[in-house]
């Protein structure tokens, strides 16, 4: 078993396919997995089905550090923002509650998190006003700003400076912001 299926059942005899979206019919389904010689005689409880994604126009409506734009009490985490992942719904999550606990405290509102570590190139993809025809994202690399280097250099050592910088960079963060919230280095 890989770990893209999971057993739905005590005794391990029905199995779910993690991720299995698709826009076939279920008879078309049937049809298809009918061709796989280990699935001719499967019975099947549940078929894929393509799933929507429900998020606000994030881009418009919260500021940089989740809050929305026309009411700063009100605050958004998670996929209804558009940002995609167990992960990041956690953590968007953490920065509302400081964000919320700034606010209490009467601190002033938090910095954005440096665009340099993951989730703050994320939330600075999904709350940048320029963007139209907004669509859900992930952590990645591709939104992380570029690393300044010349010359080539090997995966391992890019991921390395990246980390570094990240580090860095959330390190004079929470210099800044840190006390407000309760957070020390």
């Amino acid at each position: 078993m890989s770990h893209e299926e999971r057993a739905e059942d005590r005794e391990r005899k029905a199995y779910n396919l993690v991720g299995f979206q698709t826009n076939l019919t279920f008879p078309e389904q049937r049809r298809v997995f009918g061709m796989i010689p280990g699935l001719r005689d499967a019975e099947y409880f549940r078929y894929g089905v393509m799933h929507r994604n429900t998020f606000i126009d994030a881009p418009h409506a919260l500021d940089d550090t989740l809050a929305l734009r026309a009411d700063r009490r009100v605050r958004f985490a998670g996929q209804i923002t558009g940002t995609e992942g167990y992960v990041e719904a956690m953590a968007t999550g953490r920065l509302c509650a400081l964000g919320v606990l700034a606010d209490l405290e009467g601190s002033g509102r938090l910095e954005p998190l440096p665009k340099e570590t993951a989730l703050g190139s994320l939330i600075a993809y999904a709350t940048d006003p320029q963007t139209q025809d907004y669509q859900p994202m992930h952590v990645n690399f591709g939104i992380v700003p570029a690393l300044e280097v010349t010359g080539r250099i090997g995966k391992r050592d890019r991921y390395r400076l990246y980390a570094d910088r990240a580090l860095q960079a959330m390190a004079g963060w929470i210099d800044r912001n840190g006390a407000r919230v309760g957070i020390a280095q």
